[in-house]
């Protein structure tokens, strides 16, 4: 679990290129955003400073809000959420969800995490589990009792880079480019574009499988497929997702592996689940498109 301070995401490209630094600036325009170096590695971020929304502090959670099902918001006694060594702490003891309080449009957010390593009853022997939620709702476990309505990233081993449509009884449409595979549909660049849905019917949600996904993927801590994009348990993960209009674009380690385009949600907060699995983040950064 050794950290670096090489931070790849830096040079990660959306359609070939990064949005220059004069579009970062444009993009600060935003009332009320504030704009901070990183306090967990101020030097990393020295190339960013100016041009970035730091989304965690390193000292605390200002900026958020958080619900733990069954307690409501801010109501937190065992510290699922909290900052430790600069870095963000789920311990995911509980369920529940960290929300930014300000809703955020066009956009490209980058997310370093690394695996803790415990998992809690009655999930110790599963995947370790969490999820970057993006364009959230403001109704608290609005889908399935447990999260608002918003398109989830997956973070869960084996699974990094799945794209969750949560949308409850407000419907979330998306195209994708994509096979069926057994009862799984599967992200396939280049493959036939389908129209996915969810919120419509009896259907709550919609489940997108990532580009390459083992095929003999299994609910056990420490799955790991080595031809997938994510990094040994223990090693810092890099995610980018690019929220540009009605498209989003999942990276994960530099590699593309899920995309939606012709989303009929384009705007909202951001979110970090707490899923029984403890994850530490020391990275959530925001650049303006």
């Amino acid at each position: 679990m050794t950290a670096t301070n090489d931070h790849p995401s830096d040079r990660l490209t959306t359609e070939g290129s990064l949005p220059s630094r004069r579009d970062f600036l444009a993009g600060l325009g935003l009332a009320g955003l504030t704009v901070t170096a990183s306090v967990a590695h101020p030097e990393a971020f020295a190339q960013a400073a100016g041009s970035s929304i730091t989304l965690l502090n390193g000292k605390d959670l200002t900026g958020w809000y958080h619900y733990i099902i069954g307690q409501g918001r801010n109501n937190d006694p065992k510290k699922v959420f909290s900052v430790e060594n600069g870095m963000l702490h789920i311990s995911g003891e509980q369920v529940g969800a960290l929300i930014t309080e300000r809703e955020y449009t066009n956009y490209r957010v980058v997310a370093e995490y690394k695996w803790g390593e415990r998992m809690w009853p009655p999930r110790e022997k599963d995947a370790m589990d969490c999820g970057l939620m993006i364009h959230c709702g403001e109704k608290d476990a609005a889908v399935v009792g447990m999260w608002p309505r918003s398109i989830q990233c997956q973070i869960y081993q084996g699974s990094v880079g799945d794209m969750v449509l949560l949308a409850g009884d407000d419907p979330i449409r998306a195209t994708i480019e994509g096979e069926e595979k057994g009862r799984a549909f599967n992200y396939v660049p280049g493959a036939p574009p389908v129209l996915r849905e969810a919120g419509v019917g009896t259907k709550r949600f919609d489940i997108i499988n990532h580009y390459g996904k083992d095929p003999n993927w299994k609910n056990e801590k420490g799955f790991f497929n080595p031809t997938d994009a994510e990094k040994p348990h223990g090693e810092w993960n890099t995610m980018e997702v690019i929220a540009k209009g009605d498209t989003l674009t999942c990276n994960l380690n530099g590699r593309t592996v899920n995309k939606a385009t012709n989303l009929n949600l384009t705007k909202g907060r951001i979110g970090l689940q707490s899923e029984s699995g403890e994850i530490y983040f020391r990275r959530l950064e925001l650049f303006p498109l």
